[in-house]
């Protein structure tokens, strides 16, 4: 007697799918941001530059330290070149100083550079005899003789220069009575020009010893 065929097992079902996982409440799945929450992120990110924007960006003032005109006045007088400290009125201010080779012709020398009262370059160049080279280099290889001058006792010769403006006197020992060479440069109106030759041999008769010339008003000569 033959035995009763066995009941066919059921087909397996198929798995299904993990259950998706709950959001947590307050935050919004990856890709749903809205543009409230963009803005916050940029905002946030901008804060961070500019805290580590002030915490390493610099003053952008002038931070050079100030000119040291004494000493370079006594180097100068030091290796043959007597200057003593330019003095100048009240509100000009010497921006730059030094001593050295110069760079047109390699000749020791003296150079203080100045601003104006209202702002205008002005320069006192000295040197223990001038060449053409040398009077190139300070007023500029684009400048023109411009005839001479007598200003505070000594014989200048003027050089004048379109761009930037300026006007350059250069006085040669040969023609001052002994000395440096000096050359004063500005930028400024014929005042400043005065004040700074002025000043310039002034400084050279403090060095030396001699007698400053009295002020005298400017002539120019053809």
């Amino acid at each position: 007697m033959s035995e009763p065929a066995a009941a066919p097992s059921p087909a397996p079902s198929s798995p299904s799918s993990p259950p998706a996982a709950p959001v947590p409440s307050g935050k919004r799945p990856r890709g749903f941001e809205t543009p409230g929450d963009m803005l916050r992120t940029m905002l946030f990110v901008l804060a961070l530059v500019l805290v580590v924007f002030f915490l390493t960006a610099r003053p952008q003032g002038d931070q050079r330290p100030p000119a040291d005109v004494a000493a370079t006045s006594a180097s100068a007088t030091a290796a043959g070149v007597p200057v003593g400290v330019p003095v100048l009125p009240e509100g000009w201010k010497a921006s730059n100083s030094r001593f050295g080779p110069d760079a047109a012709e390699g000749l020791p020398t003296f150079h203080v550079g100045y601003l104006d009262p209202a702002g205008a370059y002005g320069g006192i160049t000295a040197t223990a005899a001038a060449t053409p080279g040398w009077v190139e280099g300070v007023a500029g290889e684009d400048a023109t003789a411009d005839g001479t001058r007598e200003l505070a006792g000594r014989t200048w010769e003027v050089w004048t220069r379109a761009d930037p403006r300026s006007t350059t006197l250069v006085s040669d020992p040969s023609s001052s009575g002994g000395g440096p060479a000096l050359a004063v440069t500005s930028r400024g109106d014929d005042a400043d020009l005065q004040t700074l030759a002025q000043a310039a041999v002034a400084a050279v008769s403090s060095a030396t010893g001699a007698s400053s010339p009295a002020s005298s008003p400017a002539t120019a000569q053809g």
